[in-house]
């Protein structure tokens, strides 16, 4: 069943309370709230009902332009140690159900511009596209500068002409209704714009709300939603560790947050499994480091297997090999001669 983290829900009530409406009168399933998971459908009744009690007809344009980071958890997490747009977006297509699986994407690149578009899984959810559509504008904005508009913005419904020349307004680009598919088109060179330390954060929210809403139609894999939803704690743990390119400043307090849980509740989940986050990280650490060395010095292999000094990868290593990672590196020099 297509559904989303009850993140997802919570963020339209917090948005809802600030425009200071009440929930007592919403027309959905309220008691899926205090579930990890929610249906598609009570996503959808909740941002409808937010557009009619705010009489808002844009309402998730609204919504979308007021995104935050904290809502996404889990994908947030997995994206943000990618070096650019490009490579965040193929993660988010093979990781998207562990917090959504509501619709289809695809990527298509021209010679001149990058085109996304999405396929709901149902058909009347203009709310959600507008919310999607606006929160992946507005965070690629946040991270590249508040003019950045994209080329053109298609949606699959009618539009009155005054929001048209509300969305047209602030996404400064041509919008079009009515067609085929809904689509976000931009320059193909954002792609490969490199993303710094400073604005990795911030690109979280990008591909949490947009990308993560979207899943891609030649990788998109509904059992892997099933999957994840079922598969322990150690085993969504460990999808996460292997699924970040890097392990810098990879701890227990983050992978808890990408969860949606306390670090002491992954604590005591963990310990129930008879494991530990410590001997987890250091089990992806030590798959990684041949690789690694291969192909980075000392110094970049002990970044990107997260350790904040030299001398603690280098007691890491005597305890994995016995050797030093400088000798370590040799021994792999010499058995691929």
């Amino acid at each position: 069943m297509a559904s989303v983290s009850s993140a997802y829900l919570h963020s339209v009530l917090a948005f809802l309370n600030e425009q200071g409406i009440a929930i007592t009168e919403i027309k959905c399933d309220i008691a899926q709230f205090s579930s990890e998971r929610v249906a598609m459908q009570t996503y959808v009744d909740l941002l409808n009902y937010g557009a009619e009690s705010s009489e808002l007809s844009l309402f998730g344009f609204e919504l979308g332009k007021c995104i935050q980071a904290r809502d996404y958890g889990v994908l947030g997490y997995l994206v943000e140690s990618c070096e650019n747009l490009a490579q965040a977006i193929d993660v988010l297509r093979r990781f998207d159900a562990l917090v959504a699986d509501i619709g289809q994407t695809q990527l298509n690149v021209t010679d001149t511009f990058a085109h996304l578009d999405w396929q709901p899984l149902i058909t009347d959810c203009k709310q959600m596209v507008l919310r999607n559509t606006t929160a992946w504008v507005a965070t690629v904005r946040k991270i590249l500068g508040e003019t950045l508009s994209p080329h053109q913005v298609s949606f699959s419904f009618a539009l009155s002409a005054q929001e048209i020349v509300q969305l047209k307004a602030w996404f400064k680009c041509e919008i079009i209704t009515n067609a085929n598919e809904n689509r976000i088109s931009f320059d193909r060179s954002l792609l490969a714009l490199p993303f710094t330390s400073e604005n990795k954060a911030i690109f979280l929210a990008l591909v949490k709300l947009s990308e993560t809403e979207l899943s891609q139609k030649k990788l998109y894999q509904p059992e892997l939603s099933q999957t994840i939803r079922n598969s322990n704690i150690k085993q969504q743990v460990t999808t996460l560790l292997s699924a970040t390119s890097s392990l810098q400043g990879c701890d227990q307090k983050r992978i808890a947050e990408a969860l949606f849980m306390s670090t002491r509740t992954l604590q005591r989940k963990l310990k129930a499994e008879q494991v530990s986050f410590s001997t987890m990280l250091e089990a992806e650490r030590k798959s990684r480091i041949d690789n690694l060395l291969k192909h980075n010095t000392i110094a970049q292999t002990a970044y990107e297997l997260g350790f904040m000094e030299q001398s603690s990868f280098t007691h890491a290593c005597k305890k994995w090999f016995g050797i030093t990672p400088l000798a370590y590196q040799k021994s792999l020099t010499n058995k691929n001669a």
